[in-house]
């Protein structure tokens, strides 16, 4: 690999890595800065269990707004795979997800919940750097050891499904 390229990947990665650390931290400006905004291109979000959002304000709005109801998010990334083409790059990650809501009775924290998540996150090449143009994020719902989904069989017997 060429000094240029691996220098690309590490800044993308860097990127990545700045990324969650702002949603861990709670920081909005940092994450407002690392987003896409070329004034041209249009950029997306899913995040587990939303519809697709479009649109630099809109993605933004919900970053506000998972920032202001959630009390503590903390990622452990594994399976952190960088693809580069020229000035687009892809991470595709598993999000090992610890967070808790509101605490309750007093107590300093709510409950705590994980959530495994799978994540791909595309980012382009700016004069500023590496920004995220997309992020989409999907629940993993298969149990550990599981090798995919499991075929279920048709009720016509004589045709597939």
């Amino acid at each position: 690999m060429t000094a240029g390229r691996e220098a690309d990947r590490t800044a993308v990665e860097a990127a990545n890595t700045a990324f969650y650390t702002a949603l861990e931290e709670g920081d909005f400006d940092g994450l407002e800065d690392l987003w896409l905004d070329d004034g041209g291109t249009g950029v997306s979000c899913v995040h587990p269990g939303w519809p697709v959002l479009t649109g630099r304000a809109e993605v933004l709005r919900s970053y506000a707004l998972i920032m202001a109801h959630t009390d503590y998010i903390q990622f452990f990334l594994t399976d952190v795979r960088t693809s580069l083409a020229g000035d687009t790059a892809l991470v595709t990650c598993t999000e090992n997800i610890l967070s808790g809501g509101p605490a309750e009775d007093g107590a300093e924290l709510g409950p705590l919940v994980g959530q495994l998540v799978v994540a791909t996150n595309a980012f382009r090449r700016t004069p500023e750097g590496w920004r995220i143009w997309s992020h989409h994020a999907s629940p993993v719902i298969a149990e550990p050891g599981d090798d995919g989904p499991s075929a279920t069989p048709s009720d016509d017997a004589g045709g597939a499904v």
